[in-house]
Parts: structure tokens; C-alpha cells; sequence
């Protein structure tokens, strides 16, 4: 008995030192262990060991596992489960690799997480574009539209996944801003708070949208807006997928004289200063394998907004609610489909033009229409693509950084075709913006590099309905 164990113990030693060889050719490792997937019994963990995690507290690992200790789990049902907790910890952001395996003895299993936590504390300097996308700066490359600055992100603060953040940022945009996440608050890990707090003040400000382009209206001694609001959010993470959070907060704005005289309707009743309070629920059912880079699953949330309190008689008061679904499917062993649908509606009839958003703001554009903005009182866009895997994960050694946590750099290359379609509907604002209230699409074809620290690089070619076309370039997944 003494000398099996000592030949077990041995083994698993082995199977350590290869896991690093392993990791370097896929954030998540491949399986090699011989539980069949037919084998209805049953096996009991009977011990859980981490390894690797000399910043993060076990509970904070032990909280995205499929699986407890004590569980007793169908053999077919072992591979399955613990796949889904490596790529729960890969979601965590925490972690630039995952791996579980496992010792059998008969029905017990010993199981051994093993990961390599990522670099948490970014003091970095901030040089960013002040503009929707980076296509559309790089159509005017207008140096003065710059924002720099520094900032401090610390993740995984004190080691339970805590985020610490503060900014301060100058050019065009001047702003600080703060703040804390603290996911659990609760010993049954299921309830968080975050609080934060900016303040910001532009010299330039977009006060109408003409030909679907914003028009700016600049004043190089003066600030043309300045603004500054926080807010406190509870959240509560039901299970491991379903997530929900509510928030209040409260904003101030001011723009110049000028600008209310340009457009009365930008704050509303020819104002040049607001105050309101903000209410946020927002509700996210997330089932994807990978977050930053799905290939198989799904993903929902619905998002309440409302702006303005009749009875607290705020000078607004604006509603809206949007919801977004996301689908993603292996077709084959290399090839990938995803489709996407979002849908924004508010019942207002009048709406400050500072909140008057359609489609072409953040995420939520056609591909071919970056140069574009659709604004609306609702709208919905589908999106579509067909994905096929050129290079499998890989990943190279870079030796000259000494570093660890960096030097192991993962890729992969995939080509995607897509198309995308969606409609606005602007009854305020239409005239003079033909985009609104007809049905737009597109389609094209691109290539996505993808590496760690959940960095994308998405390279793509766009024909839309103007018969418009040009070359791309995005930073996220394409859906």
C-alpha cells in the first residue's frame, strides 16, 4: 500500500512539471486522464488543492468551481465540470491560465487546481482618443482631440478580486475620477458593493448631429461643459452565471450660454445646467466559455435606466430600457458561428439631446458605419458571424522580458465574415440625418488576433448600404 502511494505521488509530480509546457499552448489544457465519459458511477472529491495562487485567497478560487468539496459526481460528469470551472477562473481575469486534474483512487479523487495568477497593479500612463471609435479619429488624426494623462488600476486588491481604480486625465477631456469594487461582502459570497466618482470639464462639446456626424462647438479659452456625479451599486451574484445589480446616483452639468443657444434642446427648455438623480438595474445571464473571446455559448441582460425623479423634482426625467442577447455555436472543429441582437426602447416623447442615443456609440454600431451616428428613441441592430480558426492557441516565449507573468504570450488568429443589420427610429431629430428610419446593413470580412490580458485585435474590410467601403480597426470581441 505504502509503495503504491509513493508511486501515485510520484506520478503526480510528473504530471506538475509538465503542466507548464502544457499552458504554454492554451490558456486552458486539455484533459489527458483516462475517466470515460460513458461511466455512469460514481466518484467522491475528497480534497480540493490549489497551487499557484500566492496573491488570491482560496475563496475566491473555491467561489467559480462547478464543483465543492465532498461532492459525489457520475465519472461521465468529472471532465465536463471541471473544464467549466477553468474557464470560470479564465473569466475572473484574474488568472493568464487554468488547469484542473485530478488523482483517482477508486471512488475518491484528489483534485489539484493549478494557475498562474496575471500582473494586478497597472500604474500606466493614459493616452486616449476622444472620439467614438479610433476609425474615426484616425479619418481626421486631429492632435487636440487627445486625452492623457496617468492611472492607477489595482486589481485583485488585498486578493479578493477587489478593483481599485483612479484616474486623472487631461487634453481634451480633463477628469478624475475613483473607484472601489468589492465583489463579496457577505460570507455566502453572493453580494457586493462599488461606489465611484468623476469629475470631468471639456473645452470642446458635441451639441447636434447633422448628415449623422456630430457637430462640435469649441471655445479655447473657456470650458464649454463641465460635469461631475457618483453613485453607489449593490450587486448580487446569483449562483455562478446569473448576475444582477442596482444602482443610485446623482449628476450635475453645465454647458455654456453658447452652446444652449445652439441647440435649447441639448439639456432641455434652452437649460445650461442640470441636476438629476440616477436609478440603474441591470440584469446579465452570462454562459459564455470565454469572456473576452467567446467561441461557445450564450450570453443575455435587460437594463433599466431611469434619469430624473418627478418627486424629487429633478430637471429631467427620462426612461429607458435595453436588452441584448448573444448566441455562439462550434459548428465544427474549426469552424464558429455567433449571432448577436440588441434592442433599446423609451416610451419619452421628449428626450435632452445629451441622452438622445441610437446606434454608433460604444458597442453598439453596424460594422461600415464607424464614420456614423444613428441617434434615436429606439433601435435595434443584429449582428452575425461566421468564424473560422487559421492558428490554434499557441504561444511563444519571449525570454528578453524578465517577468513571468508576461513573458509567456499566448495568440490565435481567426477569420471571420460577417453581416450586420439595424434600424433606428428618430422622430425628433430626423430631418437632416438620413441614416434614422430606414433600414441599414452591411457585411464584410476581417481577422481577429487574439492574446492575453483578454487583448483583441479585430483588423476588418466593410461594404455598407451606401456602397461605402474602407478598412477597420476594433479592440473587443466582435460579439
Amino acid at each position: 500500500m505504502r509503495a503504491t502511494m509513493k508511486l501515485k505521488w510520484f506520478l503526480f509530480a510528473f504530471l506538475l512539471l509538465s503542466i507548464p509546457a502544457a499552458a504554454q499552448i492554451s490558456p486552458v489544457a486539455t484533459f489527458t486522464d483516462s475517466l470515460s465519459t460513458s461511466d455512469s458511477s460514481e466518484v467522491e472529491i475528497v480534497d480540493v488543492v490549489l497551487i499557484g495562487n500566492k496573491i488570491t485567497r482560496e475563496h475566491i478560487l473555491l467561489r467559480e468551481l462547478t464543483f465543492r468539496k465532498h461532492d459525489t459526481i457520475p465519472v461521465y460528469d468529472v471532465e465536463k465540470r471541471f473544464r467549466r470551472s477553468e474557464e470560470n477562473l479564465l473569466n475572473t481575469s484574474l488568472f493568464n491560465s487554468a488547469r484542473i486534474t485530478w488523482l483517482r483512487e477508486g471512488r475518491e479523487l484528489r483534485v489539484y487546481i493549478i494557475v498562474a495568477e496575471r500582473w494586478y497593479i497597472f500604474p500606466l500612463p493614459v493616452f486616449e482618443l476622444a472620439e467614438r471609435n479610433f476609425n474615426v479619429w484616425w479619418e481626421t488624426k486631429d492632435l487636440s482631440r487627445i486625452v492623457y494623462g496617468g492611472i492607477l488600476n489595482w486589481n485583485n486588491f488585498r486578493g479578493r478580486n477587489e478593483v481599485l481604480a483612479a484616474s486623472i486625465r487631461l487634453g481634451y477631456t480633463q477628469r478624475i475620477s475613483f473607484y472601489y469594487n468589492i465583489p463579496y461582502i457577505n460570507k455566502k459570497q453572493n453580494a457586493g458593493l462599488s461606489v465611484s466618482f468623476s469629475y470631468a470639464r471639456n473645452h470642446q462639446v458635441g451639441f447636434k448631429t447633422l448628415k449623422n456626424a456630430t457637430v462640435y462647438y469649441k471655445d479655447e479659452e473657456e470650458y464649454a461643459r463641465k460635469e461631475y456625479g457618483g453613485s453607489v451599486q449593490y450587486i448580487y451574484r446569483d449562483g455562478l452565471y446569473e448576475t444582477h445589480a442596482a444602482e443610485i446616483g446623482y449628476r450635475e452639468a453645465q454647458i455654456q450660454d453658447t452652446v444652449s443657444l445652439l441647440n435649447t434642446d441639448y439639456f432641455g427648455a434652452g437649460r445650461s445646467q442640470i441636476r438629476y438623480s440616477t436609478f440603474r438595474y441591470f440584469f446579465k445571464s452570462d454562459h459564455r466559455d470565454l469572456v473576452a473571446y467567446p467561441l461557445k455559448g450564450r450570453y443575455m441582460d435587460l437594463e433599466l435606466n431611469q434619469k430624473g425623479f418627478g418627486f424629487l423634482k429633478d430637471d429631467i426625467n427620462y426612461f429607458s430600457v435595453t436588452a441584448r442577447y448573444r448566441k455562439h455555436w462550434k459548428l465544427s472543429e474549426r469552424f464558429y458561428f455567433a449571432g448577436g441582437l440588441t434592442g433599446m426602447y423609451s416610451p419619452n416623447k421628449t428626450i435632452p439631446y445629451f441622452l438622445y442615443r441610437g446606434l454608433g456609440y460604444g458597442k453598439e454600431f453596424l460594422r461600415g458605419y464607424e464614420y456614423y451616428v444613428i441617434d434615436g428613441q429606439q433601435f435595434a441592430l443584429l449582428k452575425t458571424n461566421l468564424k473560422f480558426q487559421l492558428l490554434r492557441t499557441h504561444s511563444v516565449h519571449a525570454s528578453f522580458i524578465p517577468l513571468t507573468k508576461f513573458n509567456t504570450i499566448p495568440y490565435a488568429f481567426y477569420l471571420n465574415f460577417y453581416g450586420d443589420a439595424g434600424y433606428v427610429k428618430d422622430p425628433l431629430y430626423s430631418t437632416g440625418n438620413p441614416l434614422a428610419n430606414s433600414l441599414l446593413y452591411s457585411y464584410g470580412t476581417g481577422l481577429d488576433f487574439v492574446t492575453y490580458y483578454d487583448i483583441v485585435f479585430r483588423f476588418e474590410y466593410s461594404i455598407n448600404k451606401l456602397g461605402e467601403s474602407g478598412f477597420f480597426l476594433h479592440f473587443t470581441a466582435p460579439i
